[in-house]
């Protein structure tokens, strides 16, 4: 007999993600799941349960629905201050984003405003991200930094991302985005001498990623390659956010170095989808923040399936283009605009987003040894998900062999 401190019975359908014969999503009829601290022990038919399983914790009752791994979000920005929906209005009628990013506005405004924040008030409105982000079944998270741009506020948002799971169950994996914009009153190279020689080697502790936006408004492909080279000298893994705006060299370079994921790639090319390939880089799209952005060019899904380029699918929570945390929109926007398959963003969203964060047969799965991290959705069967737009199915959410409640 199996030990458990907590289990989930009568689900209708349980879906593991780990690929059945030719079922791609592992999916179990009238299943049932055993967690013993944290970890799944037991996954199986509900009818063996309890010939198998010894319960000496709390039971969660499907009741039929669907149950799915927790949602595994690869591209999120959960610390800032302030809001950006005046700009929003102003994209919808026209303005270019990059003509937003100039005079104070645009990220430098975020930047403002999350410098102005104090701790414990960036806490408060971080946490309160977390808890919709675990409303929507979604239970572990990449988080970044990159509203703070100095030693002293960049410090202060990865504080906040590690006292946060204390306050709430979702896994977070913090990364360091100094690359995210130069500050107003620095010159260029000033900048990035900082983050290269003071920001990168004081934050080891603090952040597990080394991010960089490679593009026009943000950072060149040579400052891209000087920040994450030293990066990678100090033990980070690396993402790169790439050719979102524009054709760039940032997919190619998150190839070269190795990167976990390159994130966007609207205007990556098949070349550079090959190159991400063979460096086994996860592409982590965002459709919700290309959406928001008039004239935004879908990605290169052909080139990407061709390749063999592993796709994640992420929200992208941020202030300025995607205010959301919820990663079942993007999971809709990609199917229904850009043309994938409810398969690929289900996979999208669990398997390659946790394996672009190094969490690979842990998060976004449920199997053996897995995290106990879980979503209960009113639900027949998983394609459902991205086919309701904009309605949120989860009955509940289960984090840590706990039925999570909002903190």
């Amino acid at each position: 007999m199996t030990g458990a401190d907590f289990v989930v019975r009568r689900a209708g359908l349980l879906v593991t993600m780990v690929p059945r014969g030719d079922d791609p999503l592992g999916r179990i009829r009238n299943g049932a799941l055993a967690a013993r601290a944290g970890r799944v022990v037991w996954i199986g038919p509900d009818a063996d349960l309890e010939r198998q399983v010894t319960l000496d914790g709390d039971s969660l009752d499907a009741q039929g629905a669907c149950l799915l791994p927790g949602l595994v979000d690869a591209h999120t920005h959960p610390v800032f201050a302030g809001a950006r929906a005046d700009e929003f209005a102003e994209r919808v009628s026209g303005v270019p984003y990059e003509n937003q990013q100039s005079e104070g506005r645009g990220i430098m405004r975020t930047v403002a405003a999350t410098r102005a924040a104090d701790d414990d008030e960036l806490l408060g409105l971080a946490l309160r991200r977390v808890n919709r982000f675990l409303s929507h079944g979604t239970t572990t998270i990449e988080a970044k930094s990159g509203y703070g741009l100095d030693l002293e506020n960049e410090a202060k948002s990865l504080r906040v991302l590690r006292r946060l799971p204390a306050l709430a169950p979702l896994r977070i994996v913090p990364t360091f985005l100094g690359g995210h914009a130069v500050p107003t009153g620095l010159e260029r190279s000033e900048y990035v001498r900082a983050v290269v020689e003071e920001m990168l080697p004081a934050f080891r502790g603090l952040a597990r990623y080394c991010d960089v936006w490679c593009e026009k408004p943000a950072f060149t492909p040579g400052e891209t390659r000087a920040i994450l080279g030293r990066a990678k000298a100090l033990g980070y893994r690396l993402r790169v956010h790439a050719a979102q705006l524009g054709p760039g060299e940032g997919p190619q370079i998150a190839a070269e170095l190795g990167a976990a994921s390159a994130d966007h790639l609207e205007y990556s090319s098949p070349e550079q989808a090959r190159a991400l390939a063979r460096a086994g880089t996860i592409a982590v799209l965002c459709p919700t923040a290309s959406f928001t952005v008039p004239g935004s060019r879908r990605p290169p899904l052909e080139a990407f399936r061709e390749a063999g380029v592993r796709m994640a699918v992420a929200s992208d929570l941020n202030p300025g283009t995607a205010n959301s945390e919820s990663l079942t929109i993007s999971m809709s926007l990609a199917c229904i605009a850009w043309g994938m398959s409810p398969h690929e963003v289900l996979i999208g969203a669990t398997m390659n987003a946790a394996r672009s964060l190094g969490l690979e047969g842990s998060a976004g799965c449920l199997q053996m040894g897995s995290f106990a991290d879980c979503a209960l959705y009113d639900v027949e069967m998983p394609e459902e998900i991205p086919y309701y737009v904009g309605v949120n199915r989860v009955l509940a959410t289960v984090a840590g062999g706990r039925v999570w409640a909002p903190a």
